[in-house]
Parts: C-alpha cells; structure tokens; sequence
C-alpha cells in the first residue's frame, strides 16, 4: 500500500498558523522572529524536524565566539536559520529540515505538523485559537 499524498489544506493550515504566530507572538518569550520563515524555521527546530551538527574547537572562548557568529553568517549568506549553543570547546548547530510539499511524505508531515502544535501549546498558546482569532479578525 502506497503513502497517503500529502494533503494541501494540512499544508496550508500549518503556514497559516505560522503567520497567525508570527502576528501574535508572545513578548514574554525570549527568541523573537525576524519574520514568519524565521518563526517557522524556529517551530521545526523546536519540534525536533532538524538537523544538529558538533564542530569541536581548540578552545571554549573560540567555541563560545563562533556560536554567536554562525547564525548571523548562515543567514546572511545562505538565507538559512539556525541556532546555536555550546558544550566546553564544542559548538552544536541545529538548522530545520525540510517540509517540502513534494519531498515529505503525508505521514512525517501529520507527525512533524503535530510536534509544532504540541511546542506551541508547552508556550502556553492554543494554535486553534489563534488561527480563529486570526480568521476573524481578516
């Protein structure tokens, strides 16, 4: 049995969330978005959709320096978010995976589109509401 297609309307629900956030962002909250591809790519690494890499450096001021330089050049130059943190000489870099419509199957993206929804409501926010809210207020 073949994989479900993904579904147009999930795919939609989830970017509309995003920019339901993005325009409602909590202030409290210490990471604010840039714009809605700063807040999606946020979201995924939130909900565990990324990538992490560990780079080892000859010193924890080296490491410490580079993990505040990294996201300002990634994005910059390669029009990518990420986050980073250190552990002593080592810096760990964490950027989103893909949820491209053609390239993610429906069932990792229900599973990944679900994790976004479970972090937003940890944050305190009701991703139903919010899209509502939104709606009504258009």
């Amino acid at each position: 049995m073949s994989e479900k297609p993904r579904s147009i309307d999930h795919h939609r629900r989830f970017f509309g969330l995003v920019r339901a956030l993005f325009h409602h962002w909590p202030e409290r909250m210490t990471f604010q978005p840039d714009n809605e591809e700063h807040l999606r790519a946020f979201l995924l690494v939130k909900a565990k959709h990324r990538t992490i890499k560990t780079f080892y450096l000859t010193s924890d001021e080296i490491a410490d320096e580079c993990a505040k330089v990294v996201p300002i050049v990634t994005a910059m130059m390669l029009h990518r978010y990420c986050w980073c943190w250190t552990d002593g000489n080592a810096i760990n870099v964490a950027a989103p995976q893909s949820t491209a419509f053609d390239k993610m199957p429906h069932g990792k993206a229900c599973e990944v589109y679900s994790a976004v929804e479970d972090y937003v409501r940890s944050i305190g926010i009701d991703p139903d509401k919010v899209l509502k809210e939104t709606e009504a207020a258009a």
